[in-house]
């Protein structure tokens, strides 16, 4: 499949995920400093877990209404919450005004919104595309998310702090382009069919969103997936906490000369540096990638991706070799990857067409789930010392894994089945 051969809404979607990226990044960020400084530093804990639970809930209601009226309704419903949300934090943090309580209350009104978007349109992107086509779409996302990531985060570091009002007026105009990009370009991608109500299924409405999810919690295949996700995830996230934490101590200040430059460096510059590669590399070699590894099946494609990320974020547990730690970030982010578009084009074969929103949904909480597991790394790390924290990781990581070679094996066997009855019948 070639990039032209992509259905017109992926290509608009793409770009306005592009968008939206440059908008997360800066202002998420930068939310602990923004509330640490307005209403306290234990308050804000209790804010940013508040903010997440906004996003969890409205990602299973998004993914529950999607797959009953339609994708592009709640695409639009949603992102015109986020616009009204985004213009009134503008009014409560503009020159007229300084409010941060009520600033919290539209900061969790604009991540339900956030989150009864995301499902939706994961969804659309599955509706028009198959296996094949997902991959290089997948690989495209990954890689405009990265980018916006680091342009993102740019745009937040010089406005947030002294122009934050100007911020939140940019911010709001994209996403009036992004709600009108919906309501004038985007097309419907999934007709719901009509299904007669049984009388006795007329409880509240949060009991039917319970049971919409009951069926994916019992489909094996899929908690694999996100159980998978969650310990693979987990390892990325560790780097931001029990890594960052360990080299902030570990990494004294020194002076460190690279390409005849002279730089002081210290943990916290060194995570930093992490980062900054890691970005780097997946902008620069994402098609790169995908070509090398075209020939090899995308089972063994995922795992080996999936094994070499789990061994190399492994041993940031307990190196301090400012070389080795750059060497084993290049290959850690090669095995990324290999395995992320695969794994992200597999939900398509892993939920059912009339469910699709309600699998993206829940599949959004392996990122909060590997955020909880990377907390409890950290605690877990007091106690124990650096190279058996490895150890747990590595562990973490080959479980992971495992619970994928288990997928795409019961995924392989399927598509064998299927390929024998599409088979003609020899005479």
């Amino acid at each position: 499949m070639n990039l032209q051969d992509i259905h017109p809404n992926i290509k608009l979607r793409l770009v306005m995920q592009f968008l939206s990226g440059l908008v997360s990044m800066a202002i998420i960020p930068f939310l602990a400093i923004y509330f640490a400084q307005k209403i306290g530093t234990a308050e804000t804990g209790i804010v940013l877990i508040l903010i997440v639970i906004s996003g969890v809930i409205g990602g299973f209601i998004g993914g529950y209404l999607s797959d009953k009226i339609g994708r592009r309704k709640i695409m639009i419903y949603s992102e015109l919450g986020v616009l009204i949300s985004y213009l009134f934090i503008a009014i409560c943090n503009s020159p007229w005004f300084d409010l941060p309580y009520v600033s919290v209350v539209f900061f969790c009104i604009n991540m339900f919104c956030g989150g009864m978007l995301q499902p939706a349109a994961q969804a659309m992107i599955i509706d028009v595309t198959d296996s094949e086509s997902r991959k290089l779409v997948f690989t495209i996302s990954y890689w405009l998310g990265n980018v916006s990531s680091a342009i993102g985060g740019i745009i937040g570091a010089f406005l947030f702090k002294n122009h934050l009002f100007e911020l939140f007026i940019g911010i709001s105009v994209i996403s009036l382009l992004s709600i009108l990009t919906t309501v004038f370009f985007i097309t419907e991608t999934y007709i719901v069919q009509p299904a007669p109500m049984p009388s006795n299924n007329k409880g509240n409405s949060s009991l039917k969103i319970f049971q919409n999810y009951a069926p994916v919690f019992k489909n094996k295949l899929f908690m694999f997936y996100i159980i998978g996700a969650i310990l693979i995830f987990s390892l990325e996230q560790s780097l931001s906490s029990y890594v960052g934490i360990r080299l902030e101590k570990d990494i004294p200040q020194q002076s460190v000369s690279l390409l005849e430059f002279d730089f002081i460096l210290d943990g916290t510059k060194m995570l930093g540096f992490l980062r900054t590669e890691n970005t780097i590399l997946v902008v620069m070699l994402s098609t790169i990638v995908l070509f090398l590894f075209k020939k090899w099946s995308d089972r063994w494609t995922l795992l080996s991706g999936m094994f070499i990320f789990s061994v190399c974020f492994s041993t940031f547990a307990f190196t301090n070799n400012v070389l080795f730690l750059f060497i084993l970030m290049f290959i850690g982010t090669i095995g990324e990857l290999m395995y992320v578009p695969i794994k992200q084009a597999m939900i398509g074969d892993l939920a059912p067409a009339n469910a699709r929103s309600t699998y993206m949904a829940l599949s959004s909480l392996s990122f909060y789930g590997a955020i909880i597991v990377a907390s409890m790394l950290i605690v877990v790390g007091e106690w124990i010392r650096p190279i058996y924290m490895a150890v747990v990781f590595l562990t973490l990581g080959i479980m992971g894994t495992f619970l994928y070679y288990l997928i795409t094996k019961e995924l392989d066997v399927k598509a064998s089945e299927k390929n024998k009855m599409k088979a003609p019948m020899s005479t």
